[in-house]
């Protein structure tokens, strides 16, 4: 039986949690919640508390109990290489872009904004991390298409639903490791730091879809509101359906 930790916040990781709980072939040994004061409300340690499994300050005390496997869901720390070394079958991540197209910070927004030049597609991906930033081997990656209505928020629970089902799909695999065969990433690929989204500024008469585009890629909960500068003023611009 694997011994398997989770690291993760939101509400996949509490549903990824309640499932793999119910699996026969695992023992979860133990949850890591970072606290975080963001828009949603996490109840990942309430979660695990009422499944009677341990919740822990760190990566440090996860690692120290030997899992050997970990699962990084909506983790947002980054992982050391001796953390990832100190783990005897890999740390496995999901990140929200198809073929990891879409590296580092806020990948659902920027995929909005450049959805003009990518055929108006997303998705999720399962993949080992390395020391690399999104850049470990592919497990598994499912598509979605980028609705001309969605905004972040709306394509952001699209990918989360697929993450779910992506998880489950190849649970058993990577349990065994047993048929895996990893996908090839794609190598026209954009990465976005933490502060890619400190100057949301779109130039005032940018074609219309483009600033359509801006707008509803940054419609998100506690997330920055694009803006026009007029005249020396700051306009913010929001998006309703």
């Amino acid at each position: 039986m694997k011994r398997i930790g989770i690291l993760g916040s939101r509400e996949l990781s509490c549903k990824i949690l309640e499932w793999m709980f119910n699996q026969d072939n695992v023992n979860i040994i133990g949850v890591v919640t970072p606290p975080f004061k963001g828009w949603w409300d996490d109840k990942l340690k309430e979660t695990a508390i009422n499944l009677d499994i341990q919740v822990l300050d760190s990566i440090d005390a996860l690692i120290e109990l030997k899992p050997d496997i970990v699962f990084s869901i909506n983790y947002w720390k980054t992982i050391s290489k001796s953390h990832i070394d100190a783990v005897k079958e890999g740390i496995i991540n999901i990140h929200h872009s198809y073929l990891l197209k879409y590296r580092g910070r806020y990948s659902t927004s920027w995929a909005i904004v450049n959805t003009l030049k990518n055929n108006n597609t997303h998705g999720t991906t399962l993949h080992y991390i390395t020391s690399k930033l999104d850049e470990g081997p592919i497990i598994d990656s499912y598509k979605c298409t980028i609705d001309p209505l969605d905004n972040a928020e709306s394509l952001f629970t699209k990918v989360e639903q697929l993450a779910f089902k992506m998880f489950k799909a190849n649970f058993n695999k990577i349990i065994s490791k047993s048929s895996l065969k990893f996908l090839d990433p794609d190598p026209d690929y954009y990465f976005y730091d933490k502060n890619s989204n400190q100057n949301l500024e779109i130039k005032y008469g940018s074609p219309q879809e483009e600033v359509y585009n801006f707008i509803r890629a940054w419609s998100f909960k506690d997330r920055p509101k694009p803006y026009f500068i007029i005249n020396g003023k700051k306009i913010k611009l929001e998006y309703e359906k």
